[in-house]
């Protein structure tokens, strides 16, 4: 049977690294390449980080440079979460693995032409590579089978009051691709909030011995006590293995059709996610927008796929 065929744009990021470890680990998936771009951290991190993940999930898929900046102002970062280097401090094994030199936007075009209708792009980071591909390949977003997006979220945010951080890092860029015509599946903070592994369900992972389930109950282990003061949840929240987890396993999900937007102007407002998908006033659908998650079949699942480092 033929695989699914993926191309990750990234920002890693512990979430990432946890996210693209999944994905090496499906039996039934293929990458076939991955892309960096500026986001969690600084982009000479998320590019460096991304080129050792391809190699520490096995998948050794070509890595490819984006945009280091987003399309209007300055970086936005997340440090205070993510650490210095983007893996709070945690180190990957060395690798020979060296960026291509085909820029983000062209690679994944090149994918989806050599591919038509059977790419899936997961994008996990701010969109600035993806808008910059979709304005440069007008042909693209019809080409891609769909794009799952992690950003968003319809009620509050998580890095300003209004906006969740991969949003409002490039709105710009987010708005761009949400008024384009792919397949677009949304994974908000709606549903990635309630994408969660428990203290006991990580010390399953990590009792699982391969380095790749270690270090993914390692690095999201580190930020128990984060979500546990910040949002009252006893475990770690898993926004960007929920999108990924959707691409790969979606009947665990529950979504629905909407309309939807990103604020680019307001002045407390900017970079938020406005969608009718809970409004009482509706428009014409232009995106999936996945809302809730079988928890605890989630955790299973990631279970499950992280043995097939064993």
């Amino acid at each position: 049977m033929d695989k699914n065929l993926f191309f990750i744009d990234c920002d890693p990021g512990i979430d990432d690294a946890a996210a693209i470890l999944l994905a090496g680990a499906d039996p039934d998936a293929e990458v076939l390449g991955i892309s960096a771009v500026a986001g969690n951290v600084p982009f000479r991190h998320t590019l460096a980080n991304a080129l050792s993940l391809s190699a520490f999930a096995e998948l050794n898929a070509p890595v490819y440079a984006g945009a280091d900046r987003p399309l209007r102002g300055e970086p936005l970062t997340a440090e205070f979460v993510h650490g210095a280097n983007g893996l709070r401090g945690h180190t990957l094994p060395e690798h020979s693995l060296t960026a291509d030199p085909t820029p983000a936007w062209d690679a994944l075009y090149a994918a989806a032409k050599a591919h038509p209708h059977k790419v899936t792009l997961v994008a996990l980071g701010p969109l600035t590579n993806v808008a910059i591909a979709f304005s440069k390949w007008r042909d693209l977003p019809t080409l891609l089978k769909k794009v799952v997006i992690m950003g968003g979220a319809t009620h509050t945010g998580n890095i300003t009051p209004a906006a969740e951080f991969n949003f409002a890092a490039d709105p710009e860029a987010a708005e761009m691709v949400l008024r384009s015509s792919a397949d677009l599946h949304i994974c908000p903070l709606d549903v990635t909030e309630r994408s969660y592994i428990s203290k006991e369900e990580l010390a399953q992972l990590d009792s699982q011995g391969s380095p790749q389930a270690r270090f993914f109950a390692a690095v999201m282990g580190d930020s128990v006590d984060h979500y546990k003061d910040d949002y009252g949840v006893e475990g770690a929240i898993l926004h960007d293995p929920s999108a990924m987890l959707y691409a790969l396993r979606p009947a665990l999900f529950t979504a629905k059709r909407c309309w939807g937007a990103v604020e680019t102007e307001g002045v407390y407002s900017r970079g938020r996610l406005v969608t009718d998908a809970f409004s009482d006033a509706s428009e014409n659908p232009t995106c999936t927008l996945v809302y809730d998650v079988d928890r605890p079949a989630f955790a299973a699942a990631i279970l499950e796929l992280m043995q097939a480092y064993q």
